[in-house]
């Protein structure tokens, strides 16, 4: 918040809510690009199909489809078995998927089944491999996963878009009309209000606690009481309290 104009009958005002912006981004770019992944990269369902052309050689395919129907392919030639791998988070969650393990490479299958359904499809694969069997198919969906994360990486990103385009705040004091003039000027909207300068009744500062800093704003209290507040975002304290009082000396008006 500083003030960009100052004469003897003009005081101007402005906050950008530059922390908020910066969150907002921070949020709007997370979720974002994690719901194009979900979209476009996230296996949605998976099918695996094998085929024993001769009694000593299995070749299979393993197709993963996207929520939009996208598919990818992939040959998968001699695989020797399947097994389950477990995935913790820093926060302790287990998942787990099932890998084929060939003589050059591991192809995952599906991410997000529980470990039960891992397990009874790694028993059947492995049956196959072990067996005499021509002909081997499954297929698998985790749809209902992928649709939820998706949605949520939707909310968050319209989160963050709204936080991105928080409105800047002007407020202006007019000597010469006896006016103040409060301006909220974004993409998302435009509010000007006004009030007459004998409105005003005081100026206050609030405080409010976060995590780890106590951070403040600049409020017009008008008579009865109505509280309008200059700066919407909470800021640190000298400067809100330098903004007070050229306001007060602009106005001649005393700090009670």
């Amino acid at each position: 918040m500083k003030i960009v104009e100052e004469t003897r009958t003009r005081l101007q005002v402005k906050h950008q809510p530059i922390r908020i912006w910066f969150s907002g981004g921070i949020i709007l770019i997370f979720g974002l690009s994690f719901l194009i992944y979900c979209i476009f990269f996230e296996s949605a369902s998976a099918s695996l199909t094998c085929k024993r052309p001769q009694s000593d050689l299995v070749n299979c395919e393993l197709k993963r489809f996207n929520l939009l129907g996208g598919m990818n392919k992939l040959k998968i030639f001699e695989p020797q078995a399947a097994y389950i791998q477990t995935h913790t988070s820093s926060k302790g969650e287990r998942s787990y998927e099932i890998i084929i393990v060939t003589p050059v490479d591991k192809y995952a299958f599906l991410s997000h089944l529980s470990y039960q359904k891992n397990q009874e499809l790694a028993g059947e694969i492995n049956k196959f491999l072990n067996s005499h069997a021509t002909y081997y198919s499954v297929y698998e969906t985790q749809h209902s996963y992928v649709f939820f994360v998706s949605l949520f990486m939707l909310i968050l990103t319209a989160i963050g878009a709204f936080l991105a385009t928080t409105p800047v705040s002007k407020c202006t004091f007019y000597k010469s009309l006896n006016k103040v003039f409060i301006e909220r000027k974004g993409l998302r909207s435009q509010q000007i209000i006004e009030y007459p300068l004998e409105s005003i009744l005081r100026f206050d500062i609030q405080e409010k606690q976060f995590k780890y800093s106590k951070l403040y704003r600049a409020v017009i209290v008008l008579r009865f009481y109505q509280q309008i507040p200059i700066n919407p975002e909470y800021t640190n304290e000298k400067n809100v309290q330098y903004i007070v009082s050229r306001i007060r000396h602009f106005l001649n008006i005393g700090n009670s």
